[in-house]
């Protein structure tokens, strides 16, 4: 029966794709198929890369996946003692993996005879699969020459995970090569465990994306210098990053009623989408509320609010600031970054919608590092709890560094879980 689902599979992928390919044509964004053509050679498999030397391949969806394992690349390259191939589905994504140095190729569509042409031209040691990267026919190909696979940073959803157990035959076939399924979290690994031929080969390492955290140095320098040309030294402040507009109107309104406990408080809006900073600027205005754009020439005296209209400030307001929230929490974007306010030890405020970093999120709230703000009113209230008691700021202060730290680890945990494992025979 998996065969026999294999086969329909393997008919209809290309049709599938011909139907995408259609899709973008008769969509606003047509121009994604103007290097389609340049692009059909590696796509179908036609010229394989090769090497000295058999490598470790890893494949990654797009660029923010590649981003994701450019501690981890370099470390399973020298694991395996191997050159390192890296595909993508994008061609953002196959840039990316160029930058880490890596022989880069977008990945050969999802359709076995390809997907084999590749692996026995690359002929490559182990497959490395980064997040949600379950290609079946990929998988079976893999299987078939005896390629040890990996899933690193895996995540599944409760619906794709179902869609799976639905067609048990076909997965218990692809999953059939999978070494090990290394999960962000536990219910990723409860997800997966629960899958046919995934049984007993899942483990939670954690999220690969945290141990890449780093401190930008450039957009503190730039504020700093704001700090000291304005007359804001000495007050509090309160940055509200990656914002989208349907935030912003309740950022606001917190923030002014904040202020009836602390006069001196400030607002930094870093709005996720600098290009719709109108909408931002009328939500100001409704509430008659004064404010300067960051790049205003002059510096006026006695505004409490900022408008940030400029990219690679973010960090260097976090760090300037007494407490912070984290944008797309409050709408249905699902969460930006929860963790950056914790690389300066900041307390950091979210909505109610977080699932792309739920376990950051729920970590935080465990342990009192970050507080759920579904309304302005609740976001003023904890502003207000915070700012009017530092023992209270501080607890909250070290309570998010101690968060950041203990989610940090996933690369070593990852490293640790695989070991080179003997590929086919040359």
């Amino acid at each position: 029966m998996g065969h026999l689902l294999l086969l329909f599979y393997t008919l209809l992928a290309p049709v599938i794709a011909g139907l995408y390919a259609i899709f973008f044509l008769l969509s606003p964004r047509r121009s994604l198929l103007k290097a389609l053509g340049g692009e059909l050679g590696e796509r179908l498999a036609l010229a394989p890369p090769s090497f000295p030397a058999r490598p470790v391949w890893i494949h990654a969806a797009s660029m923010g996946e590649v981003k994701a394992v450019a501690r981890l690349a370099p470390e399973l390259a020298a694991l395996f003692k191997a050159p390192l191939l890296i595909t993508s589905s994008t061609a953002a994504g196959r840039a990316e993996a160029a930058r880490l140095g890596a022989e880069a190729r977008l990945a050969p569509l999802d359709i076995y005879p390809l997907a084999a042409a590749f692996i026995k031209g690359a002929r490559p040691l182990a497959l490395v699969l980064v997040e949600t990267e379950l290609w079946p026919a990929t998988l079976y190909a893999a299987a078939r020459a005896g390629l040890p696979v990996f899933m690193v940073n895996a995540r599944i959803s409760e619906r794709t995970a179902a869609l799976y157990r639905a067609l048990a035959p076909l997965s218990r076939l692809a999953f059939s090569g999978i070494k090990r399924v290394l999960a962000q979290t536990e219910a990723d690994a409860r997800r997966f465990a629960a899958l046919p031929g995934l049984e007993g080969r899942v483990t939670v390492t954690g999220n690969l994306k945290h141990d890449m955290l780093g401190v930008s140095a450039s957009g503190q320098d730039k504020v700093g210098e704001f700090l000291e040309a304005s007359d804001w030294g000495n007050s509090p402040i309160f940055t509200a990053g990656s914002t989208h507009p349907a935030e912003e109107p309740v950022i606001i309104s917190a923030w002014l009623e904040a202020k009836k406990k602390v006069p001196a408080l400030k607002l930094v809006l870093v709005p996720r989408h600098p290009e719709r900073l109108a909408g931002t600027e009328t939500a100001l205005k409704e509430r008659d509320t004064p404010f300067m754009r960051w790049s205003a020439t002059v510096v006026p005296e006695q505004t409490d609010c900022l408008l940030v209209d400029a990219l690679g400030l973010l960090q260097g307001f976090y760090a300037v600031s007494a407490v912070c929230f984290v944008g797309g929490t409050l709408d249905d974007t699902g969460g930006h970054n929860l963790l950056e306010p914790a690389l300066f030890s900041k307390p950091v405020l979210f909505g109610p919608n977080y699932r792309n970093a739920r376990n950051a999120g729920e970590t935080l709230l465990k342990k009192k590092g970050g507080f759920l703000t579904e309304t302005a009113t609740k976001m003023a209230e904890i502003l207000g709890l915070l700012l009017t008691d530092p023992a209270a700021l501080n607890e909250a202060r070290v309570n998010a560094a101690k968060t950041l730290v203990s989610l940090k680890g996933a690369t070593a945990k990852t490293i640790a879980a695989i070991t080179p494992h003997p590929g086919p025979e040359e």
